[in-house]
């Protein structure tokens, strides 16, 4: 299938979100940058209930934290960004790229019908997702796109 077909088929799951990673409002900047850190993730989510109320990046670290010298004590709650976009199960991988492209998200929570976070889908899954629709254009590129290879590659 093509991805002009399997762009608004396709839905979320054909990305292969990840579990996410969550802390309360009353956890301290140290504690999600810690937890960030041994879990390997750029964002964590502030949850109430299993369902998304904030999100903390590695942005937020330095435009907030750092940029203003707030101590590390601070309430992780003073600092998320409040009422993540959250896409549903059923989005289409159409409606993820639009929404992910006109709020400039970087990473974004996965809810079910009830709301209650489910995964995270970050640009790094869409782009592995478009990366398996044109893998030998991908794969084969030169460094440089004007760049012509003398010989062909392989064997």
């Amino acid at each position: 299938m093509n991805l002009r077909e399997s762009l608004p088929r396709d839905t979320l799951g054909a990305l292969r979100t990840h579990e996410p990673v969550v802390v309360e409002r009353n956890n301290t900047v140290r504690d999600a940058i810690a937890l960030m850190q041994k879990q390997g993730v750029g964002c964590i989510f502030v949850t109430e209930q299993d369902r998304p109320i904030g999100v903390f990046t590695e942005r937020d670290v330095l435009t907030k934290v750092l940029a203003d010298d707030l101590p590390l004590a601070t309430q992780i709650g003073d600092v998320m960004t409040p009422d993540p976009r959250p896409l549903r199960e059923s989005c289409s991988v159409a409606e993820v790229i639009k929404t992910m492209h006109e709020g400039g998200f970087r990473h974004m929570p996965v809810v079910d019908d009830a709301g209650r976070l489910k995964g995270v889908v970050s640009v790094k899954r869409v782009v592995e997702y478009l990366v398996d629709h044109f893998p030998s254009a991908v794969f084969n590129l030169p460094p440089d796109p004007t760049q012509q290879p003398a010989t062909r590659e392989g064997a």
